[in-house]
């Protein structure tokens, strides 16, 4: 069998598949070819196998979350989704508590983890990263607090959940807060997103910190939260798929597809369904995207 008909079958595989899962695919999607060079940068067990293990948690819309049909999807789920065709593989993505997922992947259960994960100096003393969102933070409130200004929390009360980008950012704050001589944020921690946000809908703390897209995304869904008008200035956060240090193969594999998706338009365009066309980030950010 030569080369290309083998690509061809496992293409014709993972089309196949997608069409189970139910709805995943956007016309980009549909016609994705296999890049040879991402390809061939590939392990060769992952590319053995035929299958990308990835590790996310379905509770972070709209980035990865169950749809009311219960079938996953999300921005990450449509790109690895993507990426995964690129590369002639089959995604299959497992539903875990967040703070699990740089751990499972550091540790080889899974090739690859994705939750809007922020790329921060901590994190990348174990794990490696491939960039590809950028994202400005905002306040989720309550209604009745949707005056609250997010460049005034000294004295507040902010839930975070725990392990995640958000807290390195408020105890950023929080220190500009003592430094200015007011008085500190204080820190109300839960174990995923999904209870962070259902604790601040019921009265614990006075806001969450996190990006633009997913608080629109979770007020939508929450008559009791909203967001607040302000952001952060200065204060973007990129995200990345997580790879294992020694994955070197894989963390070049993966952004050669997502070089390739940014080329043809089909990265650009997922962003666009979930209307945060400013989150893409260029070629050039995904290559050398800045020290966080």
């Amino acid at each position: 069998m030569t080369r290309r008909r083998l690509l061809n079958g496992v293409m014709g595989l993972f089309l196949g598949l997608g069409a189970v899962m139910g709805g995943l695919s956007s016309p980009a999607m549909a016609q994705a070819q296999v890049v040879p060079e991402a390809r061939a940068a590939l392990p060769e067990v992952v590319r053995q196998a035929g299958v990308l293990k990835i590790a996310t948690s379905y509770q972070w819309p709209p980035f990865a979350s169950l749809g009311s049909d219960g079938k996953p999807d999300g921005i990450d789920i449509r790109l690895m989704t993507l990426l995964a065709a690129k590369l002639g593989l089959t995604p299959q993505f497992d539903d875990i508590k967040f703070p699990s997922i740089v751990p499972g992947v550091s540790s080889g259960r899974y090739d690859a983890g994705v939750n809007q994960i922020g790329i921060t100096a901590e994190r990348q003393k174990v794990v490696n990263f491939v960039p590809y969102f950028n994202s400005g933070y905002g306040l989720l409130v309550r209604k009745q607090d949707a005056a609250l200004d997010i460049n005034d929390l000294c004295g507040k009360t902010l839930v975070l959940t725990r392990g995640s980008a958000q807290v390195a950012v408020a105890e950023k704050l929080s220190a500009d807060c003592v430094t200015a001589g007011k008085k500190e944020i204080s820190f109300l921690f839960f174990p995923n997103s999904a209870d962070t946000y259902l604790a601040l809908s019921n009265g614990r703390g006075d806001g969450f910190l996190t990006a633009r897209a997913s608080g629109l995304e979770i007020a939508k869904g929450n008559d009791k939260l909203t967001m607040t008008s302000g952001m952060l200035p200065n204060m973007m956060s990129i995200s990345g798929i997580v790879v294992a240090q020694n994955n070197k193969p894989l963390q070049d594999a993966l952004r050669l597809a997502l070089e390739s998706a940014a080329a043809d338009g089909s990265y650009q365009e997922i962003m666009a369904d979930f209307a945060v066309p400013e989150g893409a980030l260029s070629v050039e950010q995904i290559r050398n995207p800045p020290a966080p």
